[in-house]
């Protein structure tokens, strides 16, 4: 899993998550990381505003919110040659990019979607129709 990018992705994923919330990213430290093949990179988020647009009220005393996601280092098969060629290098998290945070529990964001502010007013109409 990785970072998404777009409104139709966001539209496509807000009715499958708890909570919906739409913010610039502050601050982010990235963590450890798996050794696993691709490894997992786990970081931690800062959001100090944010508009929530979907589930009840996120009570947080500080703006942080874990998320992970699937790192570089892994490999594919390449069905033209047969050959393993290296994964694309994964989006990393960017300070002052605008994100849709997706979230099943209030403190681990599951996805993330870069968006641009001309996207916040359809993804606010689309939360609020998966929440009637």
């Amino acid at each position: 899993m990785g970072i998404l990018t777009g409104r139709e992705e966001g539209i496509r994923l807000v009715a499958n998550y708890d909570y919906a919330f739409i913010g610039p990213l502050t601050d982010y430290k990235k963590g450890m990381s798996t050794r696993s093949l691709p490894p997992t990179d786990y970081y931690t988020l800062e959001f100090e505003k944010y508009d929530q647009i979907r589930g009840s009220t996120i009570e947080r005393e500080e703006p942080c919110f874990h998320y992970m996601q699937t790192g570089s280092g892994g490999q594919v098969i390449d069905p033209k040659t047969r050959k393993l060629v290296p994964l694309p290098e994964p989006k990393r998290p960017k300070v002052d990019q605008l994100y849709l945070a997706l979230l099943n529990e209030s403190n681990l964001v599951s996805q993330l979607v870069e968006i641009t502010e001309d996207d916040i007013e359809s993804l606010r109409e689309a939360a609020a129709k998966r929440n009637r």
